[in-house]
């Protein structure tokens, strides 16, 4: 078998998936997609791959205003299907909501597919309508926040109106594939932060002299540790669930207090997703003077920047470089610093980055997507309403041996020959460099972590 490369590959591993799906569920000719997706170029592959399903796409807030030029290629190529005025702000309204899918689906049957709830909070309405109730198949939703809706209170999930909907919904937030992928945004997160350091204080991350922190070690928190590890930087690290701290000091991390790491951090990754300080303000009194916060999601469900906005406990003070890092001052009159936080919401790095993250692995969601869409649509769908369902094993394996065939197939036996191994750059382990960072045994001397 020859090893295809390149986005020759991305569209090889597309179209045989969509074969596959094909050949074994029974699709009606009318079912069409609309997608909520963040802004990468990537994508622009996988709809063209798409054909008649592709009936339109919402571009994620954050996504489309970091990568206008993203979006404006998805304009020129898919000309009425996109759909960048319809903000998650917009979709709350019922109203709104049953109008642009009328206007999208033009009579097909369709399934919502997204990350991030946006139709959640008018779902109950889509449903009952007299012309999309009968012609919508089901929702497929992407992101735990998505499912849970977020702590602000302000943003509904699907978890939550799910007993008023008698269509099917699926999530894929605990997807095996969603696991994979999720491994690669940590990195790259941590990439783009280092990237957008370099152009604001011409110093990375490598480079710099003071402590790191990461609170929450979650899927995309593990993938920031391991990649700051592989640079040779010891951060410290803390979680809510004592299990998880118990494993990271079982793994000779530097396992400490969330109020001890804010204290001691110069820079902080946040990975709760969980409005984490407008939920614990009194955690900003414990924040070193001019640290730097980076969030892993967005700010409106990370740290929930709007509510600290809104109550007075941060104030915006001044923009730096390019208006990559804004600096706030808190009631506790200190000052921190938020990457891409000069929108007064506030975003993950990786977000103005065109392609994301750039893994591989992504395509395999990209597809599970696509899968559990027709799946809905297929007379093989036995979900139960008013429930929200997790994604079918046997549609991931589908997916995961496809992409295993095409991207590694040396693990599907399909390349016996050692020389024929495919290499491919994500796979490589990378170096260790000698890092001015103290190691853990110097850190407990110097925080001196009382335990009570």
């Amino acid at each position: 078998m020859t090893v295809i490369e390149g986005c020759n590959a991305h569209t090889y591993f597309y179209n045989q998936s969509i074969t596959r799906i094909h050949n074994r569920y029974s699709i009606p000719r009318d079912l069409c997609f609309i997608y909520v997706q963040h802004a990468f170029s990537p994508l622009e592959t996988h709809i063209e791959c798409l054909g008649g399903r592709f009936a339109g796409l919402i571009p994620k807030g954050s996504s489309a205003r970091s990568n206008p030029s993203v979006v404006k290629r998805l304009e020129t190529r898919f000309p009425g299907k996109i759909f960048t005025g319809a903000s998650r702000q917009k979709l709350k309204s019922s109203e709104y909501a049953i109008r642009l899918l009328k206007d999208i689906t033009k009579g097909q049957r369709f399934a919502i597919l997204e990350y991030g709830g946006y139709f959640a909070a008018s779902a109950q309405a889509i449903c009952n309508d007299s012309q999309l109730g009968t012609r919508l198949v089901g929702f497929v939703e992407g992101t735990e926040n998505g499912i849970k809706g977020s702590d602000d209170g302000n943003t509904v999930g699907y978890q939550e109106v799910a007993r008023h909907i008698d269509k099917p919904i699926i999530s894929k937030s605990r997807s095996r594939i969603k696991q994979i992928m999720d491994r690669d945004i940590g990195p790259a997160i941590v990439e783009s932060c280092n990237g957008i350091l370099q152009r604001s204080t011409e110093k990375g991350i490598n480079d710099w002299q003071g402590r790191i922190g990461v609170i929450g070690l979650g899927s995309i928190g593990k993938g920031v540790l391991r990649h700051l590890n592989r640079s040779g930087i010891k951060p410290l690290v803390s979680d809510r669930d004592l299990a998880i701290m118990a494993e990271l000091a079982h793994s000779q991390h530097m396992a400490v207090p969330i109020e001890v790491l804010l204290k001691h951090s110069d820079i902080v990754f946040l990975n709760t997703g969980s409005c984490f300080l407008a939920q614990n303000p009194g955690l900003l009194a414990h924040i070193k003077d001019d640290a730097l916060l980076v969030l892993c999601t967005s700010g409106d469900v990370e740290a929930g920047i709007p509510q600290l906005l809104a109550n007075k406990q941060i104030k915006l003070a001044n923009l730096q470089v390019n208006e990559d890092i804004a600096t706030y001052k808190t009631c506790f009159n200190k000052s921190i610093r938020i990457m891409l936080g000069s929108d007064a919401v506030g975003q993950a790095p990786n977000m103005v980055v065109e392609d994301g993250s750039g893994s591989l692995a992504n395509l395999m969601s990209d597809m599970e997507f696509y899968a559990l869409g027709c799946y809905l649509g297929s007379n093989a769908c036995q979900l139960p309403t008013h429930c929200v369902s997790e994604s079918p094993a046997h549609i991931q394996n589908l997916i995961i041996d496809q992409w295993l065939k095409v991207f590694h197939p040396h693990s599907t036996g399909q390349l016996l020959d050692a020389e024929n191994f495919p290499t491919h750059p994500e796979a490589a382990p990378l170096p260790a460099p000698v890092h001015p960072h103290k190691n853990n045994e110097v850190l407990r001397e110097e925080i001196n972590i009382q335990v009570e």
